[in-house]
């Protein structure tokens, strides 16, 4: 009976803390910006986990040479390792998001270290830029019951995504990225990307098929913005 009772306390303890709050915010929640107004050609590119000393630069390379502006969430950690990327990525006119500061699962954390990574994180990015960053998205898109929260009371819009094209998996091909964003492109689209992490060279693929995709969305017609901008910041 004790054992049964313990069981039930913990399922109840995940759902309230994780399971709920999570579904909420990546499907319900106004607060979180998913998209953006499908009467604009406007598409947000955004990328995850950098800066890297490998990738990053070169994405910026790809970026500055199609005139295309983006939105990086920045590991604290990396960012502190490697500022004079970080500054590269504000010089060239692109938006700086926190993506916690060690890329710790939501559900492995706190509510005290929930806040206290995203502290860290603004705190890291604000120490090179001498600005605070505006955006929040978490580790995997993975919110507990205090992210949120803790990520507007540091003033922080909280971002999701529209496209997802698994582009951090070893099995992911550069087609497989490129036929999946274009595929699913609409008026609003919210892209997420990476530049560092995943499987060993992932990022290499995503940076392969990139320039494809810039090109084939502004030949359909699309403008690559900010997420400042696609929220009408």
């Amino acid at each position: 009976m004790l054992m049964f009772i313990c069981i039930t306390a913990a399922i109840a303890i995940f759902a309230v803390y994780c399971f709920i709050p999570n579904y909420w915010m990546r499907n319900r929640s106004k607060r979180v910006m998913r998209c953006g107004q499908a009467n604009k050609p406007w598409i947000a590119l955004t990328f995850d986990d950098g800066p890297n000393p490998i990738y990053t630069p070169k994405l910026l390379d790809i970026l500055k040479e199609a005139n295309v502006k983006a939105t990086f969430f920045v590991v604290g950690q990396q960012a502190l390792k490697y500022p004079h990327i970080l500054s590269r990525i504000h010089r060239e006119g692109h938006s700086m998001g926190c993506h916690s500061f060690s890329h710790r699962h939501a559900w492995l954390m706190s509510p005290w270290h929930t806040f206290k990574d995203l502290k860290l994180t603004c705190q890291a990015i604000e120490s090179i830029l001498g600005y605070k960053p505006r955006w929040y998205r978490p580790p995997w898109g993975m919110f507990n019951l205090c992210s949120a929260t803790a990520a507007w009371r540091l003033g922080l819009n909280v971002a999701y995504w529209s496209i997802e094209a698994q582009d951090w998996e070893a099995k992911t091909t550069v087609q497989h990225i490129y036929d999946t964003v274009i595929s699913r492109a609409r008026s609003g689209s919210i892209i997420v990307l990476h530049d560092n992490g995943g499987a060993p060279g992932a990022p290499a693929k995503t940076l392969e098929a990139l320039p494809s995709i810039i090109n084939t969305l502004k030949k359909k017609g699309y403008k690559f913005v900010t997420l400042d901008q696609l929220k009408g910041d």
